[in-house]
């Protein structure tokens, strides 16, 4: 029966009859047109067998150039609109949810499929910008279904990695903005539109636009709707979660979802036992993680008893990531403060010469710190540092995932902290620590540019603003590294001429120290400990 399904799918006979619907807007539909166009897709959409991404391929692969060419065709994005009805909604969800649901798990495994994705994401780049300049004031109503159709298949290409890379390249984040001005409040275009510029803005757009309390107060709103439909709303939770979370890097939403008291329905989506564990709980903790950064808000959560147990059980969860986040929660809010706190004192009571601070050897020459989507480069700088016989310490060498506690002892030992920049990186809560006590811990960190063009913002442009980036892709491996190389040198050489002046200095006041010292009592002399010079 699936067999038949997918070859009824894959068949000329779906593509002609879907035209003749979407053509003739008629809500009446033969006994075969359901067949084809609503029960087979369903059923293909429910099939969770080991088969599933070879299907959901062969039918990307048949549909997706036609897809493209139905939509050039038809929709130019000028008025009249055709006013869909409820037959031509219900085929065209059935067909996006086959060929666009990257959220289903449903990722994309050819070139042939993301270079036909990127196409569509410039036809729907085109009819949104002749929406946006035939509806100066708002969008007609008419129109508002196939603005939110568009935008929804956006926010599903924004799930994978390559084409969120494309969609920032389009420079969309202008016109989905005047897109939610002229959409009369309608809460699906809202919804969408955040949802993808949660993804492709940059930290100089959040600031330009001055409406990160609206952009806060539409998630919080979404989720207070759907958090208790179950089964029939929970991806969508699943996805605003998955969005918000990407949004909390974010310094000003951060500010008015604590501001707004969104962290209410975080906190049930991690503590109540009806949401889906890797779904729903982990991307409320991750959300959670990057609001505890606010010293407020972390010692709102750090008092809350229930959530504290909760996350303490949760160390010795079966689920790796929760475990992960559920330790980096404990580290944050208890270990850090304590370790800081150490420092501190520590640093107050050793003398305050440069020789005592640096003539100390470390355990390991450098740290990397750095983000798994960028693993490729930062082991292949590993594998050099190495071949220089330089002792590195990386998460992966010792264990996956290493727990905080090595984390820190790992920066607290290290030389240097070579901080891997990217997109993916500043997303992290986790970078986020590691690079935050890096600082706390005045360590000498070195930046390095992982991916084309990135440009740090945010709270990793501020921790950075003042060093030398080294920027790999720019300059190419072997030049890159030659420039980490000397970089290191360069401190090292500076440190050992500082020690040495040092080192003269104190030689030089001990001589005149020694001459201009009276003579004492011999007998007096014997019953003391000698005095150090300092």
């Amino acid at each position: 029966m699936l067999a038949r399904s997918v070859d009824q799918v894959c068949s000329p006979l779906y593509t002609q009859m879907f035209e003749k619907i979407a053509k003739e807007q008629s809500n009446s539909r033969s006994y075969e047109e359901l067949t084809v166009l609503e029960h087979y897709p369903n059923q293909i959409a429910w099939y969770e067998g080991n088969r599933r991404q070879e299907i959901i391929e062969r039918i990307r692969r048949t549909h997706l150039k036609w897809f493209n060419s139905w939509l050039s065709e038809n929709y130019t994005g000028r008025p009249p609109y055709i006013k869909w009805n409820s037959a031509m909604i219900n085929i065209l969800l059935h067909l996006t949810n086959l060929l666009f649901r990257m959220d289903l798990g449903d990722v994309i495994t050819s070139d042939g499929t993301r270079d036909a994705c990127r196409h569509i994401s410039d036809t729907i780049k085109r009819i949104l910008l002749s929406v946006n300049e035939s509806n100066q004031v708002t969008i007609d109503p008419a129109g508002i279904p196939l603005v939110q159709q568009l935008l929804q298949i956006l926010f599903y290409f924004t799930l994978d990695s390559e084409l969120v890379i494309y969609l920032k390249s389009l420079q969309l984040v202008d016109l989905i903005n005047v897109l939610i001005r002229k959409s009369n409040n309608d809460d699906e275009i809202h919804l969408h539109a955040y949802r993808i510029l949660a993804v492709i803005m940059a930290e100089a757009d959040i600031k330009q636009l001055q409406n990160s309390s609206r952009i806060a107060t539409v998630f919080i709103t979404f989720i207070k709707n759907v958090i208790d439909g179950g089964i029939r709303t929970e991806g969508r939770l699943h996805n605003s979660l998955r969005s918000l979370k990407v949004l909390t890097q974010h310094d000003q939403i951060r500010e008015e979802l604590i501001k707004q008291k969104g962290h209410s329905l975080f906190l049930r989506c991690a503590l109540e036992d009806q949401f889906n564990p890797l779904k729903a709980k982990l991307p409320a903790l991750e959300i959670l993680l990057a609001l505890v950064f606010n010293k407020e808000f972390a010692t709102i959560l750090k008092n809350n008893d229930t959530f504290m147990n909760h996350i303490r059980t949760l160390t010795s969860s079966s689920q790796q990531d929760l475990q992960l986040i559920a330790t980096a929660l404990i580290w944050k809010l208890e270990k850090e403060p304590e370790t800081i706190i150490k420092t501190v004192q520590q640093q107050q009571q050793q003398p305050s010469s440069i020789s005592s601070l640096m003539i100390d050897k470390k355990q390991y020459d450098i740290m990397i710190s750095y983000s798994h989507s960028d693993k490729t480069l930062c082991h292949r700088i590993l594998s050099s540092l190495e071949k220089d016989q330089l002792c590195v310490w990386i998460d992966s060498r010792l264990m996956h995932g290493a727990t905080f506690d090595a984390m820190a002892k790992a920066i607290e030992n290290a030389e240097f902290v070579l901080v891997c920049m990217s997109d993916a990186y500043k997303q992290s809560p986790f970078c986020e620590m590691e690079a935050s006590y890096a600082v706390k811990r005045r360590c000498h960190i070195i930046p390095l540019v992982m991916t084309t063009s990135y440009k740090a913002d945010g709270w990793l442009g501020v921790l950075t603003s003042a060093l030398i980036y080294i920027d790999f892709p720019k300059l190419g491996f072997d030049k890159a590294y030659q420039e980490l190389k000397k970089q290191i040198g360069l401190f090292r050489m500076n440190n050992s001429n500082l020690i040495l002046a040092e080192q003269n200095q104190v030689h030089h006041n001990s001589s005149s120290l020694m001459d201009s010292t009276p003579k004492t009592n011999s007998s007096v002399e014997n019953n003391k400990e000698p005095r150090p010079v300092v």
